[in-house]
């Protein structure tokens, strides 16, 4: 697996970190005087900032459907170019009506990276593998985060006797790393394991053969009868829930955490630098979580402890005042928050965990992506300048309602898991297939959904 591991996971990485770089400068910008230069003071700026995600959304099932008919090597590697292209023209952004425009074609372009990266790491692995490798690309977003405010601080520091002000440096030098990385991973990205190069004959037999017998399914071809089913599947929508609330924590906080620190006392350029290490703990947490999630084969345990941690963090954040003794203190509590961000991953782990089947994934990680989208809308919204004690709140309350949700969705899977355990007690033709198929184009053919009375679902 470490020679796939070599090939995959290296251009998704490379994606995420610069997704997430090009994605948060806005929030570095606004420290730098994008506000000043484009007019949004107040809410204007709230509203520009949400409109990636309103972009996001509008791409994203035009995204998955071109996912069907598109080798997603040749997608990953364009939308890339695209995105690229607009970071550096947002440096060109002189109005509230420029900018918001920007951000979203940003989203537009964006919204195609984590379904594609869903499917890679579908066709690749195991569902048993899902988590560590989802955990392993996603993690770099919070690298992004990381890597964005030391070059922010960098720009901001050294950058600013020039004609060209400091946030528009960082649009530029930022949108071009990425239009260079679209261009490299247009040679290195792999092709789907049935027409990889860099395995032998031999080897694409058995990875198929691995995906055949964990229920994972390689076929590319639509299938209109999965997606019905897809959207009537309750899991669809539990999972949209949860990953609505999720990342409309996860936005509100990350897109507003260098103003959250300068508000507790502490200068624009050091609140800057004060954000990375929140970045580096996320990363921390999604390897951590991940790899103990797919050591013990276990979701949503996981994800409830994470948010229970966000919970505690927040509680504690409301109840201390913001003075200039308790900075320091507050500053530190502010890590628990990390917990929700850095569980991400198993959200995403859970649904490909459950959701099985080219054509129903394909549909149903549109439908729980776009919940992300409208999560990030919603989330860039929740703070106002000087008002972060009722975001504190609000996020506290949203996390509630996703960990209820997940402690049904677990239930209902046990009690299906179950349900097919005694079926297959009383026939043993429902048992679960192990025999190896030689044929690869017959393994690439099986057409089945986690609806297959063979199929277990993981918690």
């Amino acid at each position: 697996m470490r020679k796939i591991d070599w090939h995959v996971l290296p251009v998704l990485c490379g994606f995420y970190l610069l997704q997430s770089i090009d994605k948060g400068n806005i929030g570095l910008a606004k420290l730098g005087g994008i506000q000043d230069d484009t007019h949004t003071s107040g809410s204007l700026f709230n509203w520009a900032v949400s409109m990636f995600y309103l972009g996001y959304v509008v791409a994203e099932i035009p995204c998955n459907l071109a996912l069907q008919r598109i080798n997603p090597r040749w997608w990953i590697s364009s939308i890339g170019l695209c995105w690229g292209v607009v970071v550096c023209l947002m440096s060109l952004t002189k109005s509230f009506a420029t900018l918001s425009i920007a951000r979203c074609f940003l989203g537009v372009f964006e919204a195609g990276v984590l379904p594609a990266s869903v499917l890679i790491t579908a066709l690749w692995y195991k569902r048993s593998e899902h988590a560590l490798r989802t955990a392993i690309w996603f993690s770099f977003s919070s690298l992004g985060t990381a890597v964005g405010g030391l070059i922010s601080y960098g720009i901001q520091s050294h950058l600013v006797n020039t004609s060209i002000r400091p946030w528009q440096w960082l649009m530029i030098i930022e949108g071009v790393f990425t239009i260079a990385w679209a261009l490299v991973s247009y040679i290195i990205c792999p092709n789907v394991p049935e027409k990889a190069g860099f395995l032998t004959e031999n080897e694409r037999t058995f990875i198929l053969n691995r995906q055949r017998l964990d229920k994972t399914q390689t076929s590319l071809t639509f299938d209109r009868r999965q997606a019905i089913e897809a959207i009537l599947d309750y899991k669809t929508w539990f999972l949209f829930c949860i990953y609505f609330i999720w990342q409309a924590v996860n936005i509100a906080f990350s897109t507003f955490n260098p103003s959250i620190i300068a508000g507790l006392g502490y200068s624009n350029l050091n609140a800057q630098l004060l954000s990375a290490p929140f970045a580096l703990f996320n990363l921390l947490i999604q390897l951590v979580v991940s790899w103990s999630s797919d050591r013990f084969n276990d979701r949503s345990y996981h994800l409830i402890a994470c948010g229970l941690l966000s919970i505690v963090g927040y509680v504690c954040i409301v109840a201390i005042p913001t003075t200039p003794q308790n900075s320091g203190l507050l500053y530190g509590l502010l890590f628990f928050t990390s917990f929700n961000s850095g569980s991400l991953t198993l959200i995403l782990g859970w649904m490909t965990n459950t959701i099985i089947g080219h054509t129903k994934r394909v549909v149903a990680s549109s439908i729980i992506i776009i919940g992300s989208s409208l999560g990030g809308f919603v989330g860039s919204l929740i703070y106002q300048d000087g008002q972060y004690s009722r975001g504190h709140i609000v996020n506290l309350t949203l996390i509630s309602v996703a960990l209820i949700l997940a402690a049904v969705l677990r239930s209902l899977l046990m009690w299906e898991n179950r349900r097919r355990d005694k079926l297959a007690n009383e026939d043993p033709s429902l048992a679960r297939v192990e025999n190896l198929v030689e044929d690869v184009d017959m393994i690439v053919k099986e057409n089945f959904t986690d609806k297959d009375p063979r199929v277990r679902y993981n918690l």
